[in-house]
This record gives C-alpha cells, structure tokens and sequence, in this order.
C-alpha cells in the first residue's frame, strides 16, 4: 500500500495475461505501470507520447548504427560520422527521461480509477487471483516471472523481489 492508503506504485514492469494452457491472451500482454491495492492488480499501458517517445528514441539508436555501416561500406564520408554522432547523443541525452518514465508513478484511488477507463492493459479484481507464485531466482539469460494465478489463467509478471513483495503487501497477502 503507498504511504496515503492508495494503491501502491510498483513501476514498469511486462506482464501477460496467459489462459488455462498457458497461452498467451490477445491484447493481455505489454509493457506498462503496475498498480496493486486490496481492490486487485492493474498494469496501465504507456501513454502514446511515452510510446512515441521511446519509438524514435530507439529508432535514432538503429538509424546511427545503420549510417555507420553504410558510410564504411559506400559513402566514406565525415558528414555521414557526424550524423551518426548526432543520432547516437539524441539516444543518449534522452536517458534520463526514458529512466524516469520506469519510475513508478504514484497515484490516489480516484486518479487510478480514471486512467483505468483508458489506458488499462490488465485489470485483475483481488478475488479473481486463487495462488500466488513468486518470481524464480535469476538465471543467465532468463528469469521466471510472478504469477497470479487465475481460475481460467493466469497473470505473468515480471517483477523483482522487493516488486513482489510490495504487490503482496498491497493485496493483503503474506508469502
């Protein structure tokens, strides 16, 4: 729970929503805020300008690294370096905003409930989660995510240790 009774502000994590074979639910998987309370589980999806934002961010990134390639090959120009450079600090000074927008963003119960109506990616009442399995510990190269089991399903997310235990202790649970 956060510090005023609202719903606790986990931060971004993915997450996805998987049926009882354990397939994945079309629209039910994504990246977004994750929010916990007694009431259940919500991940709000990014805003289109965070999307649109993190899209040509990345996109500076690959566009940098394909005009290296092409001027080592073709062009063997200084211009096509600057370009690349310039590209390569668009990426890199837009750090801190991209890092802020992982942080988790607080929010009180009315603010939560209308951002719900239009951005939710998943929305899981408390009643609905039957178990609870915690996240695996970390391996090289793969991690188990959370899961919230469901009767028909499940919810997989990605979460840290201190993560989980914040979204158990939201819930009203004990490990």
């Amino acid at each position: 729970m956060a510090a005023d009774g609202g719903p606790a502000a986990l931060g971004m994590v993915l997450a996805m929503l998987v049926d009882g074979r354990g397939k994945p639910v079309r629209g039910g998987s994504g990246k977004g805020q994750l929010y916990a309370s007694r009431d259940g589980l919500v991940v709000l999806k990014q805003t289109a300008g965070q999307e649109i934002f993190q899209r040509l961010t990345n996109a500076a990134l690959l566009l940098s690294i394909v005009v290296v390639i092409a001027n080592v090959f073709t062009v063997k120009t200084q211009a096509a370096i600057w370009i690349a450079v310039a590209l390569q600090a668009v990426y890199w000074l837009s750090f801190p905003a991209r890092r802020r927008s992982m942080e988790p963003e607080p929010l009180g119960e009315a603010a939560l409930t209308e951002q719900v109506r239009r951005r939710a990616l998943v929305q899981i009442p408390a009643e609905k989660i039957s178990e609870v399995v915690p996240p695996g510990p970390p391996k090289r190269g793969f991690r188990t995510p959370a899961r919230f089991v469901l009767q028909d399903g499940a919810l997989e997310i990605y979460l840290s240790n201190d993560q989980y235990r914040q979204a158990l202790g939201a819930l009203g649970r004990q490990e």
